[in-house]
């Protein structure tokens, strides 16, 4: 699904857009020029509806040049060790979460207790070769597209959000940070953290935002600074912001 001149939805699964496995998260491409970014990368399950996407738009698994993880959760992460050994990318991922994604540790990641509910039971978390650790304020640069993470952690260990200028918007990928109309995913797992996600959701809230990409669900492309706002104010309120609403 191409969004924008050069941004791309090819992959999204059954809390998105169906275009891909069921448990996929959304999955965007950025056309730099020089090759494409990849925003999260899926399950790595069904992967032929993912490639087919790529495809479709003129291009190849093999023209990825690099994945930018915003959390190590299993329907953002465990997809780029396939795509790596495909297409030789760099991995990049937030610098407390890299090494769980390098080694596949299912217990950092969660992913233990989830097997047989929301992952098959004979799912496996796969290795990479290489996860390179960001941190706060980092850049990445290819081509023309130049972007900058934040980390806001709250859904999981150290989430990151990342932020740029593409087709002339202020686009921000979310991941799991925060979804439309201000909704959050809060789950009970041992690396949620309640206080760091409100003051992570205030400090990206001051954002000159426009474009905003969620992990799950609807886009939008004009005022999605707003969605943050909202998910602060609930949060500015002493109240949890709405819980994305396949978990209601």
């Amino acid at each position: 699904m191409k969004i924008t001149d050069h941004v791309y939805l090819v992959a999204s699964g059954k809390w998105g857009f169906g275009i891909s496995q069921e448990i996929d998260c959304n999955v965007y491409m950025i056309d730099t020029g020089e090759g494409c970014i990849l925003i999260d990368s899926g399950t790595g399950l069904e992967t032929e509806k993912m490639d087919a996407v790529i495809e479709s738009h003129g291009f190849s698994v093999k023209d990825i040049r690099a994945v930018l993880l915003t959390h190590y959760h299993g329907d953002h992460a465990c997809g780029a060790a396939r795509i790596q050994k495909i297409s030789g990318c760099k991995i990049y991922a937030p610098e407390l979460e890299a090494k769980a994604i390098e080694s596949g540790d299912e217990k950092a990641t969660s992913l233990e207790g989830a097997k047989g509910s929301l992952y098959p039971a004979d799912f496996v978390y796969p290795e990479a070769d290489e996860v390179i650790g960001l941190t706060d304020g980092e850049m990445v640069v290819i081509g023309n597209v130049a972007l900058k993470v934040y980390m806001c952690p709250g859904h999981s260990l150290q989430d990151m959000v990342i932020f740029g200028q593409i087709d002339g918007k202020n686009c921000l990928f979310s991941g799991d940070f925060v979804f439309s109309h201000g909704q959050v995913l809060i789950q009970s797992l041992y690396d949620v953290s309640i206080y760091p996600y409100a003051e992570a959701m205030r400090r990206i809230a001051k954002m000159p935002i426009e474009a905003i990409f969620p992990g799950h669900g609807v886009f939008c492309l004009e005022n999605g600074v707003e969605y943050v706002k909202a998910a602060e104010a609930k949060f500015n309120s002493g109240l949890l912001p709405q819980q994305l609403y396949y978990f209601t």
